[in-house]
């Protein structure tokens, strides 16, 4: 099943659009302590809106809790706010604030029993390096939603986020996008999954991240016009945006994409640029104009682990070139260099 996860990052979303497309969603209730402040600014409006429309969803709250009463803190945080909604997906304790690994299994532990004993099943959301380093020995007691921006997972899960660069009907801009292997609604509500588009009922959408399936189309294995569009269903749009974006785009900012690690190496890298390429590299050489520095500006929810994660750096790179002494402190607006 196709699930997006959003946040109040993604605006205001046209529900309806998304419904169309086949999606199921996981929605961001809000971060840290039980603070109203701390309350996702689209939550209620993304939950009153999939109740309406009877789009299966659950919820995940980000953490930033160092101890086990600061996870009891988060877990009343999303009782508070999923009182009256009916979840059809667990409640996701999204681990992975850099500085916050010591402990996290306690802690997982804790918020797990509280919001079980609310009546709701509660998952784990983390990447592969997170539950590789310290977060294995949970083992199999909790679903497991794992961030992995692969062609392939690599491991089993439940979920699986395979990319940060989605597009999805209804949704402006970038959003994350997941496959759910686990029919958590049948399992938590005892309803049936939604039919898929009416215009294809049967379409099996693909998975992998948004370059694969570039190069798989730029290989031939989607075909084109109808066949293309048939054969990659809800992901057909992103696809198609990834490249047109390469054959109108600057090669000043194409430089600045490649270098962030959009566009691969090596043959990946050729295939995809394909007639831009060499023009490409010869900014990325210097024999061309174009800025060697790519910036980022910070968003709430945000952590240098993250930033680093969507860049192909580390979070210790990204703080030397900005002179943080604090890696656990950045704030919302702030202007980071990240290459």
């Amino acid at each position: 099943m196709n699930v997006v996860d959003v946040s109040y990052h993604q605006g205001t979303i046209n529900w309806e659009k998304v419904k169309a497309a086949g999606y199921h969603a996981i929605i961001r209730c809000g971060y840290g302590d039980d603070l109203t402040s701390q309350d996702d600014k689209q939550w209620k409006r993304n939950a009153n809106e999939c109740t309406r429309l009877g789009i299966p969803f659950g919820v995940y709250i980000y953490s930033y809790a160092k101890t086990t009463a600061q996870a009891e803190s988060e877990a009343r945080h999303v009782l508070r706010l999923v009182k009256g909604y009916k979840l059809s997906y667990p409640v996701f304790y999204d681990l992975e604030e850099s500085g916050t690994q010591t402990g996290a299994v306690d802690r997982m532990k804790k918020f797990a029993a509280l919001i079980e004993a609310a009546g709701y099943k509660c998952g784990v959301y983390c990447n592969k390096s997170w539950w590789d380093n310290y977060l294995s020995s949970l083992g199999t007691r909790y679903p497991l939603w794992i961030a992995r921006y692969n062609s392939t997972l690599g491991m089993k899960a439940d979920m699986w986020q395979y990319s940060s660069d989605g597009s999805v009907p209804g949704i402006s801009g970038r959003v994350d996008v997941n496959y759910c292997y686990r029919d958590f609604p049948t399992e938590i509500t005892g309803t049936s999954k939604p039919s898929q588009p009416a215009s294809n009922p049967s379409a099996v959408v693909p998975i992998g991240t948004t370059l694969q399936l570039v190069v798989d189309t730029l290989s031939g294995k989607y075909g084109n016009g109808d066949t293309r569009k048939a054969k990659l269903g809800s992901r057909y749009s992103e696809v198609q945006t990834f490249i047109n974006h390469i054959a109108t785009a600057s090669a000043s900012t194409l430089a600045s994409e490649t270098k962030a690690g959009k566009y691969g190496n090596g043959d990946t890298r050729k295939m995809v640029l394909g007639k831009r390429y060499a023009e490409v590299q010869k900014v990325i050489n210097g024999s061309g104009s174009g800025s060697s520095a790519v910036y980022y500006t910070v968003k709430s929810g945000d952590t240098l682990s993250k930033i680093a994660a969507k860049y192909g750096t580390t979070y210790q790179k990204i703080a030397t070139l900005n002179g943080i002494k604090n890696p656990n402190k950045i704030y919302v607006g702030q202007k980071l260099r990240v290459k």
